[in-house]
């Protein structure tokens, strides 16, 4: 299985491969619901992020990915292969595991040969990501910037009144929005309902009052709360 190396610019392969992800996220319309599922999140965002936190938020802040999960390992032929890496669902209806390769432990050659076995078994296209991605702005302080408001909690009458503002318009700019609902600081709610999978934004682009918001259609189930990749307690 050949391997993808995600440079800088993120969408943009190292090789001229038509297959790789694009991770900008424009459109913001999706086509099909996300089965999502997380254990408990930490309460509050860390001063002091390791790499695979600040990927996986990403991750779970990017519209283009409807279903997300941290996989240890994978079953093939019979054993458990080493994993490590966060497996996503994307809106292209391909699945990507992304190997994150400043922090990955040594493979041996049979190593690597059983794992890209064990990831063809699963249909998973092996995506490789290094610190440049990850540190790539202005999506890196997007993302902590919307993550920062996750718990900001958001009264029910106003949730549902933005629901029905975008329901109608299906994409409003955010200033556009803060003024139909009533709002002078519209970032703390976007934050949270961007965060909690109820609404999509482009962290690719500058985040300010002319960003396009929309409706999450693959939205994560309210009852659920945010989860956060198995790391209770925290």
């Amino acid at each position: 299985m050949p391997k993808k190396l995600v440079t800088p610019a993120i969408g943009r392969a190292a090789r001229n491969d038509k297959s790789q992800p694009d991770f900008r996220v424009s459109p913001i319309e999706r086509t099909r619901s996300a089965q999502t599922q997380y254990p408990d999140a930490p309460k509050g965002l860390p001063t002091s992020l390791s790499r695979l936190d600040e990927f996986g938020i990403q991750l779970l802040l990017d519209p283009h990915v409807t279903a997300l999960e941290f996989r240890t390992s994978l079953p093939y032929s019979g054993r458990e292969v080493p994993l490590e890496m966060f497996v996503a669902d994307l809106d292209d209806g391909e699945r990507a595991a992304f190997d994150l390769i400043d922090q990955r432990p040594f493979r041996s050659l049979d190593g690597e040969g059983l794992l890209l076995l064990a990831l063809q078994s699963h249909e998973l296209n092996l995506i490789e990501i290094d610190s440049a991605v990850i540190d790539s702005e202005p999506r890196a302080s997007n993302t902590r910037h919307l993550w920062s408001f996750r718990e900001h909690r958001v009264p029910p009458p106003l949730r549902a009144s933005v629901d029905r503002v975008l329901a109608a318009r299906q994409h409003l700019t955010v200033q556009s929005l803060a003024k139909i609902v009533g709002l002078r600081d519209p970032m703390p709610l976007l934050g949270a309902l961007v965060s909690q999978g109820v609404l999509a934004i482009d962290p690719a682009k500058p985040l300010g009052p002319h960003s396009v918001v929309g409706r999450r259609c693959d939205r994560w189930p309210i009852a659920m709360g945010l989860n956060w990749f198995g790391k209770a307690g925290q």
